[in-house]
């Protein structure tokens, strides 16, 4: 009599998929997160959780056979995470995204020479999508340009999540995952972290935990508000949409294609921005809505989610506008003209796009980190500091400054005579950490390139 293969339980029940939706090829779409509408305008509901870890490679550089084997490891953990925990904000979303020094360092020239996306210059190919981060006129002294070689974001609406999966990751011994033991999570190796940060988003949480530790201003954060300055990030309408942040997409940006290796990869930028809260909210609502939007914003207080609709797009004759009229320019109003299409435009995809389409996309969130849980660089204060870890992905670099200097203003304030409380809102923010990564497909978030090596 013939015998059959034992009885295997763990292959005919995957707990991953009991909610499943297809893996996106980008990483930075996020499966699951469902929409709600706030006073009819469409809002996205993050993960409420966040952690961020960044770190430098531990491998030899120009080791190609120790790259492959890490890359190998480094798949297989996170393949094995995605069959406990579905791809959703209910299990956990993780992203993997590479510094420059991993590409300089540790990848052969003659393989980013060939492979590496490069920016569009007068239509030609000119430097690479990703370039390092730069001092931006308002930034302070101490401000602080990383060189990390590889970041990962984890996200989901349950903190435990996050803890598992980071222990499993980097600290070695035994493992559990939802109680599973985990035989090929642990990576930590491979690695020497160089900061923990953590943070959330949404749920009344930025007024509950200002409160809770004490922080000035906290009492005037509006109780639903899903961040600090109390407007909400997260609008449908508000945030690239689909694959538009990739290099690929929309025609003009970068040299990529569909058929590229870095297709449905993007540029990634992380960046820690502290928040004066006081000063903020020293303002009314009126002038909090106006320098956080534009100055013909007249939105009710309980308007936490004002309309960012294709329509509602100032492009830059408005903006000069704004500034002669109402000596003001509000901070969404500083980018729009170059953070949303100025046109209708088809993407490489064939999809229609109306003008005042947004091609950046935020996942930021809030934190009371000082400035980081962990920082290997610098001691930490134990001291709460309200702030925000800003992570923002566009086709390239050199599209990100062109809109990050926007967000100073420095020749419109000159032009106008505008004071600094009336540019944006920068005065109430102070940038003490910043650096650009490439954010690779899924099929390729795992040392990209090493198998080219």
């Amino acid at each position: 009599m013939e015998t059959t293969a034992a009885f295997d339980w763990a292959g005919v029940v995957d707990y991953a998929k009991r909610s499943y939706s297809e893996p996106p090829k980008t990483q930075y779409e996020l499966p699951g997160v469902n929409v709600e509408n706030h006073l009819d305008v469409p809002v996205a509901c993050v993960p409420l959780w966040h952690s961020v870890v960044t770190a430098r490679l531990n491998l030899p550089k120009g080791d190609a056979a120790a790259l492959r084997q890490g890359q190998k490891r480094l798949r297989a953990a996170l393949e094995e995470i995605e069959r406990i925990y579905p791809l959703q904000p209910g299990g956990i979303l993780i992203q993997v995204a590479y510094g420059l020094p991993y590409f300089k360092e540790f990848i052969p020239a003659a393989v980013t020479d060939k492979m590496m996306p490069r920016a569009l210059e007068n239509g030609k190919p000119g430097d690479w999508a990703v370039i390092d981060a730069i001092r931006f006129p308002k930034d302070p002294a101490d401000l602080v340009l990383e060189q990390n070689d590889i970041s990962f974001h984890f996200k989901s609406d349950y903190n435990e999540h996050l803890s598992d999966v980071m222990r499993a990751l980097f600290q070695p011994g035994t493992q559990t995952l939802n109680g599973i033991p985990v035989k090929s999570v642990y990576v930590g190796d491979l690695f020497t972290v160089t900061s923990i940060r953590r943070g959330f988003a949404g749920r009344g949480m930025p007024r509950t935990m200002a409160t809770r530790l004490g922080i000035p201003g906290a009492d005037k954060i509006p109780a639903g508000a899903m961040l600090f300055m109390g407007f909400t990030s997260s609008h449908v309408h508000g945030l690239a949409q689909g694959t538009l942040p990739s290099f690929e997409t929309i025609p003009g940006y970068t040299d990529q294609t569909p058929e590229s290796y870095f297709a449905n990869g993007t540029m990634m930028h992380l960046s820690h921005i502290a928040i004066d809260l006081e000063g903020w909210y020293g303002l009314d609502h009126k002038g909090r809505l106006q320098r956080m939007f534009h100055a013909r914003r007249t939105e009710a207080p309980e308007v936490l989610s004002p309309s960012q609709a294709p329509q509602t797009t100032t492009f830059k004759e408005q903006m000069e506008e704004d500034a002669k009229q109402h000596g003001l320019i509000g901070h969404n109003a500083q980018m729009q003209f170059l953070s949303r299409l100025d046109k209708d435009t088809v993407t490489v995809y064939g999809d229609r796009l109306p003008k005042g389409t947004v091609l950046f996309l935020r996942q930021d969130f809030d934190t009371v980190e000082n400035p980081f849980e962990f920082n290997a660089g610098a001691p930490v204060s134990p001291a709460p500091r309200p702030g925000v870890h800003f992570i923002g992905f566009c086709p390239s670099a050199q599209l990100f400054e062109k809109v990050r200097k926007e967000m100073d203003s420095v020749e419109m304030q000159k032009k106008y005579n505008l004071p600094d409380e009336n540019t944006g809102f920068t005065k109430f923010l102070v940038t003490t950490h910043r650096q650009n990564y490439l954010e690779p497909s899924r099929s390729h978030r795992s040392f990209p390139l090493a198998e080219l090596s």
